[in-house]
């Protein structure tokens, strides 16, 4: 699959994808990886906001049973990576707040647009199913790497 993902971009991920993606033994590792690892040992660039580290470690271990110490070494390693950690600004908050009231959609994924926007990312990687209309008419391209038959059999974790 990393053959065929697109080169030389910036990719800012949900956090299910970054606790996926750094838990080998999770059934959609596999689908969700190679965008972690194209902007890590690649020539994309992998935007990290600043809480989702913390989350990520915290959905690690509760929600897909990795040992404590593996999750945070796994999580340390990311921080440490060449993966930018993004920071949100008062008027990041505020556009999320503005995108959700005018597509009519959540404030929680349209904060998450709002960081695409706020630092140019060009592909927004997320397990969500509903970001088509959110990102219609956005610079940003949405992407769920787990293919459909396989998402209804997996549980994900809301923020």
């Amino acid at each position: 699959m990393t053959d065929s993902l697109p080169t030389e971009v910036t990719v800012l991920t949900d956090v299910n994808v970054l606790a996926i993606g750094l838990t080998e033994d999770h059934p959609a590792h596999d689908d969700v990886y190679p965008w972690i690892q194209n902007a890590l040992d690649g020539p994309n660039v992998l935007l990290v906001f600043d809480y989702y580290p913390l989350r990520t470690q915290y959905l690690m271990t509760n929600s897909f049973g990795v040992d404590a110490v593996a999750a945070r070494n796994a999580v340390q390693s990311l921080v440490r990576s060449p993966a930018r950690i993004v920071s949100a600004t008062e008027t990041t908050l505020l556009e999320a707040y503005e995108i959700s009231a005018e597509k009519d959609h959540d404030v929680y994924d349209s904060f998450i647009v709002a960081l695409a926007r706020a630092y140019d990312a060009d592909y927004l990687i997320t397990t969500d199913d509903d970001f088509d209309e959110l990102c219609a008419g956005e610079d940003v391209t949405y992407t769920n790497p787990i293919p459909a038959e396989q998402r209804e059999e997996l549980s994900f974790i809301q923020g």
